[in-house]
């Protein structure tokens, strides 16, 4: 199995309540672009939400996703082997699935690495605990 770190201070503006986020990627990282379904955030598995989770890179520095009721949108930028997340934004409605907004918002909030293995993603808090996993679509 390849397995690659890559490290990140998930802080969005509206989001999370911060600035900006650093994620550090090794030469080694997969490719982040592209669409990841959110399979399960804070231990909540997302496979019976009306409206599946997921987060979208593009190519030309956007970020965007769907936290089961709301979207979030915002800019990421790479400079040598870092990544900023920037003026990340969400949606505020109120739906079904607030429990799935709740874990996947939370998880956002607490990222601080990404490992990929195969085309999964898993994102890490400070004390190393998978809050969020991601399946390539």
């Amino acid at each position: 199995m390849k397995k690659t770190m890559i490290s990140a201070f998930v802080a969005c503006t509206t989001l999370c309540g911060c600035n900006n986020a650093n994620t550090t990627v090794n030469e080694q990282s997969a490719n982040i672009v592209g669409e990841w379904s959110i399979v399960e955030a804070m231990g909540k598995s997302t496979d019976s939400t009306e409206t599946a989770p997921f987060i979208h890179f593009t190519d030309s520095g956007t970020v965007s996703g769907h936290a089961s009721v709301n979207t979030f949108f915002g800019q990421y930028t790479q400079s040598g082997d870092s990544i900023f997340l920037e003026q990340v934004g969400i949606t505020s409605m109120m739906g079904h699935d607030m429990d799935t907004e709740m874990a996947v918002t939370s998880a956002l909030a607490q990222w601080v690495t990404l490992e990929a293995e195969d085309s999964m993603l898993y994102a890490r808090d400070k004390d190393g605990q998978v809050v969020m996993t991601m399946k390539r679509n």
